[in-house]
């Protein structure tokens, strides 16, 4: 059967794509630019601007101190929010939806006033602000989301396989282990991923809680506030070529858990 072709949402999908795409098209082309200056029509073609920005010390430390805390918040944040998966669609609890409420707030309080009481209830009970405050700040930002990941297969899941796997001899562990967390595994894994980039990318926490922690959002925070450097605009063209890939290679597994959710 032939598919008729609708153009209006096809006109409205491709205004999208341009307006979403054109900014990054635009900094990768000027990180090319030999000139430091923005405009067009540009002056040629280099690569100087990647070479000084990995010749940067600055930026191996700051992308050692990301990743570190990226990959802490992302285990963190993993098994919180799958717990907190499990409370939410499970659990029976007087006020449960009070509790789960409040447990989602992060996600609708606007980051800078997250970051600003963050930074003041740190202060207040004594934790200096530093490594540990920033990886628990990002956690408690990023836990929401993996939660969300994990709560879709979680409300799919038939319970009739853990009572299968108990009446087969399966302990309430064992049938977790090797029957349940399976089979919410690429939940888990896409909101670890997600957790992540989150804490890599973000930046108003990592400024309000981490003093004396020079994470790479703000070492680019602090090398365009005299202006735009061209090293900028590399660093954001690599930092987009490697969220892409990321996405691309777990592009598959969302694809694969949107089929087994049909």
């Amino acid at each position: 059967m032939r598919r008729e072709f609708h153009w209006f949402p096809a006109a409205v999908t491709g205004a999208m794509l341009v307006y979403s795409l054109l900014p990054i098209v635009t900094f990768t082309l000027f990180s090319f630019n030999p000139s430091p200056f923005y405009a067009f029509p540009l002056t040629g073609f280099t690569t100087d601007w990647y070479v000084k920005l990995l010749a940067d010390g600055r930026i191996g430390d700051s992308l050692v101190a990301s990743v570190t805390i990226a990959a802490s918040v992302m285990v963190a944040a993993t098994v919180i929010g799958t717990m907190f998966a499990f409370f939410v669609v499970r659990a029976a609890v007087p006020f449960k939806r009070v509790l789960a409420g409040l447990g989602f707030l992060p996600l609708v309080v606007p980051v800078l006033v997250l970051a600003a009481g963050l930074q003041v209830t740190f202060v207040e009970i004594g934790l200096p602000l530093g490594f540990g405050t920033v990886i628990l700040g990002h956690v408690i930002y990023a836990t929401p989301f993996v939660t969300l990941m994990v709560m879709a297969p979680l409300y799919r899941y038939n319970p009739a396989l853990d009572a299968a796997a108990r009446d087969l001899g399966a302990g309430p562990f064992t049938t977790l282990r090797l029957v349940t967390l399976p089979i919410l595994w690429p939940g888990i894994r896409s909101g670890a991923l997600l957790a992540f980039l989150l804490s890599f990318n973000e930046w108003a926490i990592a400024f309000f809680t981490g003093r004396g922690v020079n994470s790479l959002p703000m070492l680019v925070y602090s090398l365009q506030r005299n202006g735009l450097p061209p090293t900028v605009l590399a660093y954001a063209a690599l930092s987009t070529a490697v969220v892409a890939i990321a996405a691309l290679a777990v592009l598959p597994l969302v694809t694969r858990l949107l089929r087994g959710s049909k």
